[in-house]
């Protein structure tokens, strides 16, 4: 009966449910006809965050731009959009190569899906030893897929050095990623591989580019409202 009792303990201490659980991916309601933002739950220094990751449903199917925070939400994602749109995910852009962005895409690339990183995140994935794309992001230029288009915009170093954007010109709708801070947030988050001096600059340019944006997303926190690049700048100044 002891070596019964002890061998259970063993197992629930190995079971991933004993680890402590984020909450499950939650998909907001439609921001523009065919564009949708996800977010996914992960700890950092503690606490739990919520990241804001966006997909787009075209005619040849799911463009999921970023991965889930946790890999373990990664079939279950896919599942869940092929329930609620009866399309399949056919590709994956990462816009940095951090958990929150890039993550495993391993995952993707043994499905067959394709995925999607600028040469830059490629070489982090690379020397972290994780998966790299199957594809690069051709930057600024036009991708269009299935009735829909979208741009992927390098602006300068910021949060990382290969944060990218991504611009949806029909909708005025602009996925800022980890480069734009939300207006709910109190600092700079993690700044391990950011460029905080060349970041104001970076924002500048964003800010100049995209002033047609009727939303900007940030890559944490609330996502509604604007005031979202104002924020981050003032953050940055008080750096």
């Amino acid at each position: 009966m002891k070596k019964s009792i002890q061998f259970f303990i063993v197992s629930m201490l190995l079971s991933p449910f004993a680890s402590a659980q984020v909450k499950d991916f939650v998909i907001e309601p439609p921001i523009k006809n065919n564009l949708y933002i996800y977010k996914t739950f992960g700890v950092f220094g503690g606490k739990e965050y919520s990241a804001n990751s966006v997909y787009l449903i075209t005619q040849k199917g799911v463009v999921l731009f970023d991965v889930p925070w946790e890999k373990v939400q990664y079939q279950s994602l896919m599942d869940t959009i092929k329930k609620r749109h009866n399309l399949p995910v056919v590709a994956v852009f990462a816009t940095h190569s951090h958990d929150d962005r890039a993550g495993d895409l391993s995952f993707f690339n043994n499905k067959g899906i394709k995925t999607y990183a600028t040469t830059k995140t490629n070489e982090f994935l690379k020397k972290d030893g994780k998966a790299t794309s199957t594809e690069i992001i051709k930057t600024g230029k036009p991708y269009k897929i299935g009735g829909e288009e979208f741009v992927v915009d390098f602006l300068g170093e910021g949060h990382t050095a290969d944060n990218v954007v991504v611009w949806f010109p029909k909708y005025k709708v602009l996925d800022g990623g980890c480069l734009v801070k939300s207006t709910s947030a109190t600092d700079l988050g993690n700044i391990k591989e950011a460029n905080v001096e060349q970041w104001p600059k970076t924002m500048n340019k964003l800010k100049t580019k995209y002033s047609k944006a009727t939303l900007i997303i940030p890559g944490h926190d609330e996502w509604k409202g604007g005031g979202h690049v104002e924020h981050t700048l003032e953050l940055l100044n008080k750096k």
